[in-house]
């Protein structure tokens, strides 16, 4: 499967961090190997990872983040699991109530 650059540059953070799928990952490596733009961004990636982890320095303003830096940060906030966590309760419970109506709805 061939992958677009949007599709490589979004999972890149996902591929660092060991998450996706072993097909994907081929994929997503075959892609870095062809791929100049994507390639950069990748190591740009992982240099901004390294420099964030070692480094003590107050972060800077959003409005002047880049968005592999962004990206880490969302990834590193501890508020990140618990709103996926809540998203898919509210999703679930949305669900819940849509399917609860259409039943009533046929009984009468």
């Amino acid at each position: 499967m061939s992958l677009s650059c949007n599709v490589v540059q979004d999972l890149i953070v996902l591929f660092q961090e060991g998450v996706v799928s072993e097909e994907t990952r081929r994929d997503i490596r075959a892609h870095l190997k062809e791929c100049r733009e994507c390639r950069r961004v990748y190591r740009e990636y992982a240099f901004l990872n390294r420099e964030e982890f070692h480094s003590a320095k107050e972060p800077k303003p959003e409005r002047e983040l880049q968005y592999g830096e962004v990206a880490a940060r969302i990834r590193k906030s501890k508020y990140w699991s618990r709103s996926i966590v809540g998203a898919a309760f509210a999703l679930g419970i949305g669900i819940t109530i849509l399917v609860t109506r259409a039943i009533l709805r046929g009984e009468n």
